[in-house]
């Protein structure tokens, strides 16, 4: 380098290659480390990305079929080849399920049809949701001209009987509980070319509130967040390795359902709760996984109104009852199916008992009863008690299309009806829990129009991590400033709901939990029971014509008061089991339901209880005449139910389980401990041939974005330690830059 000095003309030629100043220099050298630092961040930069994205695919390694899934067409099946995770279609052909309503009960006839098209021999593997209070005491398998029954064993009898089948060549059938709402089935040995026949029967209770009967059906999933860490082998590449000998072991499809998601240690059964989604949307003009849909209706008295929220049906009337089917003939199976009617006017029923009398071979007979008791309560006693409100909106992933509109709708319309005299607080939550203040504030005009333009801008983003949002929601404050009340906007798609209702039990207090499910197939289960713990009320919204109508129940429940401290005393000398046991609080427009079992159900039954602090009471005679069938399997479901509850309020798990299978035996359900295992006579499946695992695809939610990735976010730490550790060498850099600035400076 060389420098130019002009004095009077002259031109002096300096070269600094020798005695440049030493700050000079170290200025030069200072940059040129400082650049070869720079450039090491960002090659380890690149090297943690690389890692992060290896550790990421080999943990989805098991479902890297991912990428080919979105070459299957609508209404099909997969068939995956033993070790190269390869599949070929096959057709599901379609699905009928029948109603019978009488009364307070509902007979259900669910068939399902698919079809093995390709040459090999298969195993069939479907996850389906239903009812999570239905009763299921029947199954039956056809497949080809062959029809084999199946009986409730103990759960793992029934894995030995099913596996040894399977492997002997024959025609077998398995059919478990992972969740009240959530089944698979299982069949083994499907010949080429064949078309095989789910049949399932249950019984449920018709639902009744604010005048109006209804009961849902679901027809697809919403796919469940998975927290926690995935329970895996040591490496990736063992837990490959784990994967394709299982497959040749012809184990797989017992363990891991074909879903798409791992066991964690938080869902333990993570795998048997994420089956595949078609990815087609439904309403591209083509039907996925078709369903006719018909009903028939006998409630002893005229009605009014017969209409589903969500689906187009045809009704007619023939002496007395009703029958319907949909207009359409079949619809995609990619939205829950509502049905409601209603009496006219003076005819709404006032009390209800439907018996069910079972004959004891050895012992007197039983009867079972199913009550219903509308009390009549008092409104707006209440109006003008202060309360507390915590709204808590799901902001997830899962929500991303329709349902965040529709959340957002609901919240808005919550926040218009407060008043004065109220306070209150918004907890967004996806990945994590976003509090909108510290704690509640006073519903004034100018703090609620802040909140609903916050609301506004809301998005669909993100993990479903409802943990830290339900304990800050929980968490009491110092100050008592009414009743407080939860609401929860959501569509409880979640796979640890064991623990939530935990934490509900837990942290309820003085609090009443209402929740709101949002979406065209919301978790019901999770939305029902989180609501029983919380002492609240469960609301479905399905669209967003239905905002306003449902919002407006709900309001009517939280702003009126509640029936408490109920009671029933029986006649002398009848000794009852009821369930539930403690009778929960009512809201306005809820019926009392008890299930009973007694050696002779005569009499006259007392019910009291206190509305606003006032005391109420009604009477009953116990008469009946008709039999209706199902109440029986009505009762030992609700008994079962009870029994599970007290494991999350805090019972050994291992003192429940034998008096669940007791039950579920005996009156042959379905239960977390018991399944239907059905077996053919004589083998089928030459021996030479392999079988192949097939699983079944299900309807993408209507009206739900596509999501991006099978897995949330926070399954696994990757991502955070890698942005972690970028942050950690740019702030490295920063400051070894800033010291080499000092360092200058004092030179």
């Amino acid at each position: 380098m060389f420098k130019f000095k002009s004095a009077n003309k002259r031109i002096v030629l300096e070269d600094y290659s020798y005695d440049y100043p030493y700050s000079y220099r170290r200025k030069k050298s200072s940059f040129k480390r400082l650049l070869c630092l720079t450039l090491v961040t960002l090659l380890l930069s690149g090297i943690a990305w690389y890692s992060v994205q290896a550790d990421t695919a080999d943990d989805a390694r098991h479902s890297s079929a991912l990428s080919r899934i979105n070459e299957v067409q609508a209404g099909q099946l997969l068939l995956q080849s033993d070790l190269e995770q390869r599949y070929q279609t096959a057709e599901l052909k379609n699905s009928k399920v029948h109603f019978s309503i009488n009364g307070m009960l509902a007979n259900v006839a669910l068939e399902q049809s698919f079809n093995n098209s390709s040459g090999d021999w298969v195993e069939g593997v479907y996850v389906f949701p239903l009812p999570d209070t239905a009763a299921v005491y029947s199954m039956r398998i056809k497949i080809g001209d062959r029809v084999i029954v199946g009986s409730i064993k103990e759960k793992q009898a029934a894995k030995k009987i099913y596996l040894a089948a399977k492997q002997a060549g024959k025609k077998a059938g398995l059919v478990e509980q992972q969740r009240p709402n959530l089944f698979t089935a299982k069949v083994a040995n499907i010949p080429p070319d064949t078309t095989v026949q789910l049949l399932l029967q249950y019984t449920q209770t018709v639902n009744y509130q604010q005048g109006k009967f209804s009961l849902r059906f679901p027809m697809t999933i919403t796919p469940r967040f998975l927290p926690g860490l995935p329970l895996r082998a040591a490496s990736s590449e063992s837990a490959q390795l784990q994967r394709e000998v299982a497959l040749a072991n012809q184990a797989l499809t017992l363990e891991s359902g074909l879903g798409w998601g791992f066991n964690t240690d938080v869902v333990s059964d993570g795998a048997l709760i994420t089956p595949w989604l078609n990815p087609k949307a439904s309403d591209a003009g083509q039907l996925i996984n078709p369903i006719s849909i018909s009903a028939d209706i006998d409630m002893g008295m005229p009605l009014k109104e017969i209409a589903s929220a969500y689906h187009d049906i045809t009704v007619s009337k023939q002496q007395g009852r009703y029958q319907l089917q949909l207009s359409a003939g079949q619809v995609s199976m990619a939205q829950d199916f509502e049905l409601s009617w209603q009496a006219l006017p003076g005819q709404q029923p006032q009390a209800a008992l439907f018996v069910e009398t079972i004959e004891g071979e050895h012992e007197q007979a039983q009867d079972y009863a199913l009550l219903m008791l509308m009390p009549s309560q008092q409104q707006a006693a209440a109006a003008n008690i202060a309360r507390e409100v915590i709204y808590i909106l799901d902001t997830s992933g899962s929500m991303a299309g329709v349902s965040i509109r529709q959340a957002r709708a609901s919240l808005i319309m919550a926040l218009s009806r407060l008043r004065p005299q109220d306070y209150f607080n918004v907890i967004e939550f996806n990945s994590q829990a976003y509090p909108m203040h510290r704690q509640a504030v006073a519903a004034s005009a100018n703090n609620v129009q802040l909140a609903i333009k916050q609301v506004q801008n809301m998005e669909a983003r993100g993990g479903t991590n409802m943990q830290p949002a339900l304990q800050m929601a929980l968490q009491q404050s110092d100050d008592q400033r009414g009743v407080r009340q939860v609401v929860f906007i959501t569509d409880g798609a979640v796979g640890n709901e064991a623990d939530l209702f935990k934490t509900i039990h837990k942290h309820l207090a003085a609090s009443r939990l209402f929740t709101v499910g949002i979406g065209s197939a919301p978790n019901s289960y999770f939305m029902r029971k989180a609501a029983q713990f919380g002492r609240g009320s469960f609301t479905h919204i399905g669209s967003v014509n239905e905002v306003q109508p449902k919002m407006a129940a709900l309001f009517q429940q939280l702003e009126n008061p509640v029936l408490t401290g109920i009671t029933i005393t029986w006649p002398k000398a009848v000794v009852v089991e009821q369930y539930p046991e403690k009778i929960p609080d009512l809201y306005q427009g809820q019926p009392l339901l008890i299930k009973v079992a007694a050696k002779q159900l005569q009499g006259e039954l007392l019910v009291q209880g206190y509305n606003g602090g006032e005391l109420w009471q009604q009477s009953l005679i116990l008469k009946h005449k008709a039999q209706h069938s199902g109440v029986a399997k009505l009762w030992a479901r609700e008994k079962i139910a009870q029994l599970l509850d007290e494991v999350i309020s805090g019972r050994d798990e291992a003192a429940v389980k034998p008096e669940v299978v007791a039950v579920a035996v005996a009156h042959q359900l379905l239960s977390p401990y018991t399944s239907f295992v059905a077996v053919e006579d004589v083998a089928s499946r030459p021996s030479p041939q392999g079988l192949v695992p097939m699983a079944v695809l299900n309807a993408r939610p209507k009206g739900q974005a596509g999501q991006s990735f099978a897995y949330p976010n926070t399954a696994t730490r990757s991502q955070q330690s890698f942005y972690l550790g970028l942050l950690l060498l740019l702030l490295a850099a920063v400051v070894y830059g800033l010291s080499l600035k000092r360092r200058e400076q004092r030179l």
